[in-house]
């Protein structure tokens, strides 16, 4: 068991790109994790049905926080804010937007405006040096990441017993592990576990799976430990192939052809985004159609671009399915604060610096939604009890419901295949939707009430 949990966590180190979708503005963006963000970028501003009214849409918001209407003054609480923004802006740009809403709208938290001490890595040095910059500085009162890829261990001890630490969209082994916060979300390791467990229950007679995974050591462990098991249990017949991140559509349309992508009931991606992209025009090239089972990576502009570019439009491939936290940008409901989201950061949210839209899906919804939950328990405390181990106690004894995820919260406990180890991880459902001839159907998620449960997988 020792031996399967190490591996395990290496393997997280590739699925923590199922979190979510990555930025779309960059080149680089195509060697970005997912979410367990749940639904495609489009570059179109969302429409944010009536009959809920913008004052609808603030009143929920003054309810999820237990905020007072109007602007914040005075002195503010100042929050500490660890990003890698070159790879992840989007994270910023849910951040920032959130706390323009809460400093105009909701009364800021604990009676104060929230601010924002941002501190940015690049290099894995970066962890330790930003962890103890807020580790000693005593006007931070709160840190919360965005999505780092290096020196995540570091950021983290340095912060442990030190800040409360709220995990925004973890994408390394140390973000689902780490003692030091937690995750409000039920991370990769729920998502690529619920979607093994869709394929096995939900997907019908499935008798052989091809499996396409990132053709590293994490890719390969990841697929064995958290997507293998669970079809092997239900006896489904599986292949599978690694890819390079650098691979071409030719090599991926020849690795295809060796995992039998052509016969195989059902084709599961973990995968950068640019290999989604190729598997699509990998697909076109041998002229065949298979079930794609994907996770949130394969959400993303470049795809939509590159749909548009090819003649074929839509948002993502047609008939595809994508795994995700169990809500929708683009089927936005008013309960779980979808709808409050997409019209605040329409509001509030500034494109990334050289982007010519505002990317609004991805890691923005979850870093949004983290804001306005850490404004909640400032409010719930007031401006008297802002220590360590107050807020700290709101952060791990949260059980929901979270803005956009699915389902209640037990943080530190969940177990995930019978694995007890996600210290940080506080959900465990996750959805399954399905883009079909332009239109984005519940097919397992929270919308429809049927999400699924990582632990119970």
């Amino acid at each position: 068991m020792k031996r399967k949990q190490q591996g395990l966590i290496a393997g997280l180190a590739v699925l923590g790109l199922l979190a979510g979708a990555c930025s779309s503005d960059s080149e680089s963006s195509v060697t970005e994790a997912p979410v367990v963000t749940d639904a495609p970028v489009d570059t179109e501003a969302p429409v944010v049905t009536e009959p809920n009214a913008d004052g609808d849409l603030v009143q929920w918001a003054l309810d999820y926080t237990e905020g007072t209407a109007g602007m914040a003054s005075g002195d503010s609480i100042k929050i500490g804010y660890v990003n890698q923004e070159d790879y992840f802006p989007e994270n910023t740009i849910g951040i920032n937007a959130a706390v323009e809403f809460i400093n105009n709208e909701l009364g800021g938290a604990a009676g104060h405006p929230l601010e924002i001490v941002p501190c940015n890595i690049v290099i894995a040095e970066d962890g330790a040096k930003c962890g103890t910059e807020f580790a000693n500085n005593a006007d931070i009162a709160v840190v919360v990441t965005g999505t780092i890829l290096v020196g995540n261990k570091e950021l983290y001890d340095a912060l442990n017993t030190k800040k409360p630490v709220i995990v925004g969209n973890g994408v390394t082994a140390d973000d689902f592990t780490t003692p030091a916060g937690q995750a409000f979300t039920a991370g990769s390791p729920g998502v690529v576990a619920g979607m093994a467990g869709f394929v096995v229950s939900q997907l019908g007679d499935v008798k052989n799976v091809a499996i396409i995974a990132a053709n590293n050591a994490a890719g390969q462990a990841g697929a064995d430990l958290l997507f293998k098991p669970v079809i092997e249990k239900a006896g489904i017949a599986y292949t599978f192939v690694g890819v390079d991140d650098t691979a071409t559509a030719a090599d991926v349309a020849s690795a295809m052809t060796a995992v039998g992508a052509e016969a195989a009931d059902v084709v599961v991606l973990i995968v950068t985004l640019q290999q989604c992209i190729n598997v699509y025009d990998a697909s076109k090239a041998l002229g065949i159609d298979p079930v794609i089972v994907a996770t949130g990576l394969c959400f993303g502009t470049p795809m939509t671009d590159h749909l548009a570019e090819a003649g074929d439009g839509g948002v993502v491939p047609n008939n595809w399915y994508f795994g995700g936290y169990g809500y929708s940008y683009f089927n936005p409901d008013y309960e779980s604060g979808m709808q409050t989201y997409l019209d605040k950061v329409q509001q509030y949210g500034v494109p990334s610096p050289g982007a010519a839209n505002l990317e609004y899906t991805g890691f923005a919804g979850p870093s949004f939604a983290n804001m306005m939950t850490l404004a909640k328990f400032l409010n719930q405390l007031g401006p008297d009890a802002l220590d360590y181990a107050s807020i700290d106690g709101k952060i791990r004894g949260f059980k929901g419901p979270m803005m956009i995820q699915a389902g209640p919260l037990d943080c530190g406990k969940q177990v995930i295949l019978g694995l007890p180890i996600f210290i940080s991880v506080c959900g465990s459902q996750m959805g399954i939707q399905q883009y079909k001839d332009g239109e984005w159907l519940s097919i397992a998620d929270a919308l429809n009430g049927k999400p699924i449960d990582a632990t119970k997988v």
